[in-house]
């Protein structure tokens, strides 16, 4: 779905599913730009999160909008291929990880480490990990766990 008007930037519409440090778990569609700022391809909901700009709107099922604040995600879910940047994988080493977050919820999947060829591992990647969210690929499609919420990481390989 494409947003048009003389007075906005032309964005796309991602579905998505938030959850807050406090517990609250809000569907809502993510605004997305058809380029992004700083590489090739359209904007992904990485490239918004892990942004300067301390919010970000996420427009609700009934039409409202909330301006989240990005230091209160827990976790942002998307569904399916649309979260996942298979060209970034194929050139990152991939590790198996199972992450703890505050209040004890797990998360498994696949991390991708952009790590350079003499710090290959993840704790390498975790402790250089300039970005506020932790890309996560899950069996559902990929979740962004936000970094300072992690308490535990456990390599599965």
């Amino acid at each position: 779905m494409t947003m048009n008007s003389d007075y906005r930037i032309e964005k796309d519409r991602l579905l998505v599913v938030l959850s807050t440090v406090g517990g609250d778990r809000i569907v809502g569609e993510m605004f997305v730009q058809a380029y992004a700022r700083n590489r090739m391809g359209p904007e992904e909901p990485r490239d918004v999160i892990n942004g300067e700009e301390p919010f970000f709107p996420l427009q609700l099922l009934d039409g409202s909008t909330r301006l989240i604040a990005k230091e209160h995600v827990l976790e942002l879910e998307i569904e399916g291929e649309e979260g996942i940047d298979a060209e970034a994988e194929m050139l990152a080493r991939a590790a198996r990880v199972e992450i703890t977050m505050s209040g004890g919820e797990k998360r498994t999947g696949m991390v991708f480490l952009e790590v350079p060829f003499d710090r290959p591992r993840l704790l390498d990647f975790l402790n250089r990990f300039p970005e506020r969210f932790i890309a996560l690929r899950t069996e559902h499609g990929v979740s962004l766990i936000n970094r300072r919420l992690v308490e535990i990481v456990r390599p599965l390989d």
